[in-house]
């Protein structure tokens, strides 16, 4: 298995972004072409066991680490100035592009994790015909108190600054997401019912903080991919999503379910949902994983080639 690494400058400017891609050699004929777009302050390397499978199915894997993130992180857990995630768009574009050039003619599928769910969406609206499917994982759904957050979170980065550690923040939110969860031993609680995948990214040191501007960025982009108009961008494309029935950022299965709904309202027969009672909101890392790449390889295969 073959497996390369490099860098480009960032488009903003902010540093470079590190990016890799994986194939298995000794099949010629390969199926596709799928981009993992990991969540918020995580990072791509922490797929390696979904690049391996996805390689061994005959599909070119591929991803980057954002700005900010992981071997990315000039300034760690911060997405620019302004348009932190338009520059992210076209970071990833220009590493399909290419991904394109090496690979030339096969379909392109974005798998995105939480965060990476909206880029993933983000990016099917604003790159019209270039994807084939989408495969999204911990979704999030239209929550009209996010418009309250923007609002403090616009003042603190008058008084603050982007820049400014967004801890405080960050705690806030976990205290929010551990809501459901009774006695929870850890913040991170929310993450996954698995232990030792708490412990492991605690002691990640690839794991960055938020700053404030950050968070900021990730609200308005929350924003901007549940309006409406933007969700029925996606409804002629096929779209599997995935989410634990406990997961506290899709609103407990409601979020995933209310795009589902829409787009097959809006008539898009290739939308697919499934939901884990009980699992958290990193369901590749619960103990469904083995089904969960199964059913996404079967995904890829109906809508692929």
């Amino acid at each position: 298995m073959e497996k390369r690494e490099w860098y480009r400058k960032a488009s903003n400017g902010l540093g470079r972004i590190y990016a890799q891609v994986w194939q298995e050699e000794k099949i010629k004929e390969k199926k596709g072409i799928v981009c993992i777009i990991h969540g918020m302050q995580g990072h791509s390397t922490s797929y390696t066991y979904l690049f391996k499978a996805l390689a061994k199915a005959g599909y070119i894997a591929c991803a980057q680490d954002l700005q900010g993130h992981g071997k990315s992180a000039e300034i760690p857990g911060y997405f620019g100035e302004s348009d932190g995630f338009s520059s992210i768009l076209h970071d990833l574009h220009r590493m399909l592009i290419q991904i394109k050039r090496w690979f030339p003619g096969l379909p392109v599928f974005l798998l995105g994790h939480s965060m990476g769910s909206f880029i993933a969406r983000d990016y099917a609206a604003q790159y019209s015909g270039e994807v084939s499917g989408l495969i999204l994982s911990g979704t999030a759904g239209p929550n009209f108190s996010l418009r309250g957050t923007l609002g403090y979170l616009n003042v603190q980065m008058l008084l603050r600054g982007g820049q400014a550690d967004g801890n405080p923040e960050g705690r806030l939110l976990a205290k929010y997401f551990c809501r459901g969860i009774q006695k929870p031993e850890t913040l991170l609680d929310w993450i996954c019912t698995d232990r030792e995948v708490i412990r492991k990214k605690v002691e990640d040191p690839l794991t960055v903080g938020f700053t404030l501007g950050a968070y900021r960025d990730l609200v308005e982009e929350l924003i901007k991919v549940n309006r409406n108009t933007e969700i029925l961008k996606l409804k002629e494309l096929p779209v599997l999503l995935v989410s634990g029935g406990a997961d506290p950022v899709g609103e407990y299965g409601k979020g995933p379910a209310t795009i589902y709904g829409i787009l097959r309202a809006a008539g898009n027969q290739k939308a697919e949902l499934r939901i884990y009672p009980g699992l958290r909101h990193e369901v590749l890392n619960e103990a469904v994983r083995e089904e969960l790449i199964e059913r996404i390889l079967q995904f890829l295969k109906k809508n692929g080639r």
